[in-house]
């Protein structure tokens, strides 16, 4: 460790938001899978990834559009091997809230395994606007 300290580690800026990272799972997207083809196996995680966001609104899938384009092109590549999922939550609260509580924001992602999960959280979070992607948690008795 280079002398940083363990909450500085998990800070995370998303556009004007600092976040913390509360989870990060890292899942191979191809187990269970028998046989199958590049295509289908796309078609496949575009399902899985449609039902996800139907369950948590506040899912963001990083290139979910490039995802989709690929489908539709019938790409014959499959999709980096891992599929990783980190959860994030932050103190910042929408305008007009008054009730206790947090917002939290949900990031989902495929990349291989050589890649850095928490190097490659950083760089998609950058850009994005907590305020319009997070969905506020309120505290529960």
């Amino acid at each position: 460790m280079n002398g940083a300290r363990i909450h500085e580690l998990r800070g995370y800026e998303v556009g004007p938001v600092r976040a913390e990272l509360r989870a990060l799972t890292v899942e191979d997207n191809r187990e269970g899978m028998l046989e199958g083809t590049p295509y289908l196996h796309r078609r496949m995680s575009l399902l899985r990834i449609g039902t996800a966001m139907a369950a948590y609104p506040h899912l963001y899938v990083h290139d979910l559009d490039v995802l989709r384009a690929d489908a539709e092109s019938r790409l014959d590549e499959w999709l980096p091997r891992e599929t990783v999922r980190a959860r994030l939550k932050s103190w910042w609260l929408p305008e007009g809230i008054t009730d206790p509580g947090h917002t939290e924001l949900s990031v989902m992602w495929f990349q291989t395994a050589a890649e850095d999960p928490f190097a490659r959280l950083a760089a998609i979070l950058r850009p994005l606007e907590w305020t319009s992607l997070a969905r506020f948690v309120p505290f529960e008795d």
